[in-house]
């Protein structure tokens, strides 16, 4: 099932794949994990990596690739965590039960971050209600691009 909290738009495959989307996990405990999934151009590969740093533009580290069918992560030799890893585990977690349209348990939650999950730009209107191409979590160019405008 997708995921949304309120005043928040809902997250889909689609969007995760978009190309630039950023999003947390949290266990509403106040344990969480923000995690980039990023297209690489050109190609149908997405790169997956969480964010390990103050800087929440440049502190990512790379976990490993989408797995577009099913959601969750492959690890690969330039991974930098393992399949114990709780970071890894958790991200796995969440994509497959979105992927398979499983809700979240009670008190989890799966957020964006406020930006274009498709070219990575704030949103100035991340509730995804408005008229205009704010919806979805994508900004209005971008919508309208995916809508084939």
């Amino acid at each position: 099932m997708p995921q949304t909290p309120a005043g928040r738009f809902t997250i889909t495959p689609d969007w995760i794949m978009a190309g630039k989307a950023i999003f947390t996990v949290s266990n509403g405990q106040g344990r969480h994990y923000t995690y980039a999934v990023k297209r690489v151009k050109d190609k149908a590969v997405w790169f997956v990596s969480l964010l390990t740093g103050p800087d929440n533009v440049s502190d990512y580290t790379y976990i490993g690739c989408l797995l577009p069918h099913v959601g969750g992560v492959r690890l690969t030799r330039a991974s930098r965590f393992t399949e114990s890893s709780i970071p890894y585990r958790v991200v796995n977690w969440a994509l497959k039960r979105l992927w398979s349209n499983t809700p979240l348990p009670k008190g989890y939650s799966l957020n964006g971050e406020g930006r274009c999950g498709r070219c990575g730009r704030r949103l100035t209107h991340p509730n995804g209600v408005e008229d205009n191409g704010y919806r979805f979590g994508y900004g209005p160019v971008c919508f309208s691009k995916m809508q084939g405008g």
